[in-house]
């Protein structure tokens, strides 16, 4: 799993983002029954007798022998483009193969595919980022240069290098409410400008206004930090060269402010992570922003006679946007890299061909991202949660559908990613060149750290946040429980509570409207913006998160292999239906 930079630097709230999946041209549910609806796990009943077989197959003692070995020391954490990652690589693929699962990877020398799929990558090396204020074209006539990790952080998801150039336009908060005839970009030309924004709303707090009333107290740094980006990615999508996002609290403003002192314990040894991106070769920058400091801020906009403050004051002292083009002023943002080169590896893909003549040629697509961090001198980040877990539930899911009497109508496709960890690149790729063409793929499974069930104190916060009502609160076992996210007017709520009659866990499903601006990613994000409708499983957040700690004796093995045998009858439903 992979947490925007945002998260990993403030150690901020762990839930599931969402985004919305469009409906391509194959038939997909769209009954929206049995969704954002708590499914309390009961005493299972049969499996389905045509999936029963396969069923009977997924067993704790499974799970165990292929987690404790993705998890070993002998796989050195599965770092993209290492040996460790090539040895579990083979060892999926062999594993494929002696299943009986068709090679859908890269053509081999000798005709037919293979199993593995090579991503290429570009990789950079020693990223900076500085911008430059010149007044009257010149550069220190009025003007200043601001620093990375001083004055601003960049949170583009491709930082390529580039210089951008241009006026700054004031665009309030960034906001645009019909509801309320409010609209900070109207009457503004963004085009090729560079934008700031404030974070957070007008009058947090403030019984006054009208954009907090129903909200319940504060809301959580976190949301407010990607309501920011979201906020960011919609002045982009109007023509913005590039978007800054300001404090719109904090007298100090400084980006770090708020992080406080960070705990270390000596389970998790100080290393330095080394700096750089890795891109496929043809990216552009897109989904992001620069996070700037109040200081930065109020200098860019000094030529103007105003303040962060100032302007604050104006637009809550009627509601009304206080939007305008910076006088005066240009502002130069400048991305660097040392050096650059190719990093190559592969992706695991596997094939169970549908029975049905007039289905076969759609797919149900299940998959799990294989890499994680790798070694850092003498630790190994072995990774136990963050993948091992989704990558044996893949692998068990492909050996029961494998061992049915008669396949399902539809096909089913299995991989293994590379890359997630460095921004699900591996899954970018297969979608550029897909087994099966997106408007006939029927859905998209993916099963990312299943392995951990929440400590009660997390789980109940969380379910509180999500307005559970209280008596459902207290039945709940944190020990059974798992969340699906999907998006909304599919149907998937109600295909995941009929299957959990067989599996029994204290199950949410989770549709868009539930859950929004986590931060947390995973290779259903590709999917999603493709418009392909997906399901993402995960258990429970842990400290031990992209730790040394993640390890093999922390997995709850029973829980691990319920969620493997909900997707399993997920994905033949899907398949079938």
């Amino acid at each position: 799993m992979r947490r925007s930079a945002a998260w990993s630097t403030a150690f901020l709230i762990s839930f599931l983002a969402v985004l919305k999946g469009g409906v391509s041209q194959t038939t997909r549910p769209t009954n929206n029954a049995g969704k954002n609806v708590l499914v309390k796990g009961e005493n299972p009943t049969a499996a389905p007798e045509p999936y029963r077989l396969g069923f009977s197959t997924i067993t704790v003692r499974d799970s165990r022998a292929l987690l404790s070995y993705l998890s070993s020391d002998l796989l050195e954490g599965r770092e993209t483009g290492s040996r460790g990652y090539r040895l579990a690589a083979e060892y999926a693929a062999s594993l494929f193969a002696m299943w009986g699962l068709e090679p859908a990877g890269d053509p081999g020398r000798g005709g037919g595919c293979g199993y593995l799929q090579e991503v290429v990558m570009k990789e950079y090396v020693g990223l900076g980022c500085s911008a430059a204020w010149s007044i009257n074209g010149g550069k220190y006539a009025g003007g200043r240069t601001f620093l990375e990790h001083v004055d601003l952080e960049n949170y583009y998801r491709n930082r390529i290098p580039e210089i951008i150039s241009g006026p700054v336009v004031f665009a309030g908060y960034g906001l645009s409410e019909k509801s309320i005839a409010y609209d900070d970009f109207a009457g503004l030309e963004l085009k090729g400008k560079i934008v700031m924004i404030l974070d957070d709303v007008p009058g947090r707090g403030s019984p006054a206004s009208p954009f907090t009333k129903g909200e319940d107290g504060e809301k959580p740094r976190a949301a407010i930090w990607f309501d920011g980006l979201k906020k960011a990615n919609a002045a982009a999508a109007k023509g913005a060269r590039a978007v800054l996002v300001a404090r719109s609290s904090l007298s100090a403003g400084d980006v770090y402010a708020e992080m406080g002192p960070v705990a270390q314990d000596d389970e998790r040894p100080i290393i330095t992570e080394p700096n750089r991106l890795v891109t496929l070769p043809d990216a552009t920058r897109q989904g992001g922003a620069i996070f700037i400091s109040r200081e930065m801020a109020d200098v860019i906009l000094s030529s103007s006679g105003q303040t962060i403050e100032s302007l604050k004051a104006k637009i809550e002292s009627r509601w009304k946007p206080a939007s305008f083009e910076i006088p005066g002023g240009t502002l130069t943002i400048r991305t660097t890299a040392e050096s650059e080169g190719l990093l190559r590896c592969h992706n695991v893909v596997g094939l169970i061909p549908g029975s049905d003549p007039q289905m076969e040629n759609e797919a149900v697509i299940v998959g799990a991202h294989l890499d994680h961090l790798g070694r850092r001198g003498d630790y190994i980040f072995n990774g136990a949660d963050d993948n091992g877990s989704g990558v044996a539930g893949v692998l068990e899911m492909a050996r029961a559908i494998a061992a049915l009497p008669k396949r399902p109508k539809r096909s089913i496709v299995f991989c293994l990613w590379t890359a997630e960890e460095l921004g699900m690149l591996g899954s970018a790729a297969y979608l550029k060149h897909p087994k099966f063409p997106q408007a006939r793929t029927v859905a998209y499974l993916n099963l990312d750290m299943i392995g951990r069930s929440p400590d009660e104190a997390s789980l109940k916060a969380r379910l509180k946040r999500l307005k559970i009502p209280v008596d459902d609160d207290n039945k709940i076992a944190a020990d059974n429980f798992a969340a699906v996210a999907f998006p909304d007017g599919q149907g998937f709520g109600e295909i995941l509570s009929r299957a959990d009659r067989a599996v029994g866990l204290d199950l949410w499903p989770q549709a868009e409207a539930a859950v929004k601006n986590s931060g947390i990613v995973s290779d259903y994000l590709p999917f999603a913006e493709a418009h392909v409708p997906y399901l993402y499983w995960s258990g429970g957040a842990h400290e031990d998160y992209h730790r040394t700690s993640d390890s093999f004796d922390k997995i709850n093995l029973e829980l691990m292999t319920k969620i493997i045998r909900l997707a399993y009858l997920v994905a033949l439903t899907l398949a079938d239906q």
